[in-house]
């Protein structure tokens, strides 16, 4: 009996996904129609775990309603082996950036600074992220992945955000205009997240350009997420 109210209500729930993707699409973006999405998210060692998994499975879910999006990680590393934030785990990745595909979204997890002043090193991962840029159709960072991408130049001249103990290093960037008191920003093709979670709100923003807000916010509920979370538990300046 307990299965099958589960089963009932998940049917319900990606029923009116259904509907409300019908009614409130939105065509901001040229996603591709032909084949599914491509949503490529960078992971190299030492990488935030719900910086990676947060927006992965927002896309998961949203898979689940539509089969639109084929999911996948990209390791920096050749043999696409990945140790996990903490050594927690190693995360063996479906493609490296030697051999993926062109990415239609493009997520970059965030890590501590430490880290991201060694991967922001590595030449050939942050050529890596420019190239496949030229070709996206989004690009979004979580957390201190912002910093990342902020160290290739692609935020130079865009409103940006990332962790909020790291604010100080994206205002090194001149010619970004750093947001302080918000959990994500959108500018352009390109979704900066704040700290952690907000890789959720992130994605599920993405989702609300893609399908329209009724279809985030369902999946949300979904999740157990309030997607309204504000900064407001942030110490006063």
């Amino acid at each position: 009996m307990r299965l099958m109210q589960i089963s009932l209500f998940s049917l319900f729930f990606l029923l009116s996904l259904n509907v409300k993707a019908q009614n409130k699409s939105k065509e901001n973006f040229n996603f591709p129609k032909d084949r599914k999405t491509n949503i490529a998210v960078l992971v190299y060692d030492g990488v935030e775990i719900v910086d990676t998994g947060g927006p992965m499975d927002v896309f998961i879910k949203a898979n689940n309603w539509n089969g639109n999006y084929n999911i996948y990680t990209v390791s920096a590393s050749a043999d696409k082996s990945t140790l996990m934030d903490g050594g927690t785990f190693n995360m063996l990745s479906k493609y490296s950036i030697n051999d993926a595909p062109q990415a239609d979204i493009l997520i970059i997890p965030g890590t501590s600074p430490e880290i991201v002043h060694k991967v922001s090193a590595d030449q050939k991962m942050m050529n890596w992220i420019v190239k496949q840029n030229e070709k996206t159709i989004m690009t979004m960072s979580v957390c201190t992945g912002g910093l990342i991408l902020a160290n290739t130049g692609l935020l130079d001249g865009r409103s940006a955000t990332t962790h909020h103990w790291s604010l100080d290093e994206l205002r090194s960037h001149p010619k970004i205009k750093v947001q302080e008191t918000t959990r994500f920003v959108v500018d352009g093709k390109f979704l900066t997240g704040a700290g952690v979670t907000s890789g959720i709100d992130v994605a599920l923003q993405a989702i609300e350009i893609i399908h329209g807000k009724d279809v985030a916010d369902d999946l949300a509920l979904g999740m157990v997420y309030d997607r309204y979370n504000t900064m407001e538990f942030l110490p006063k300046k």
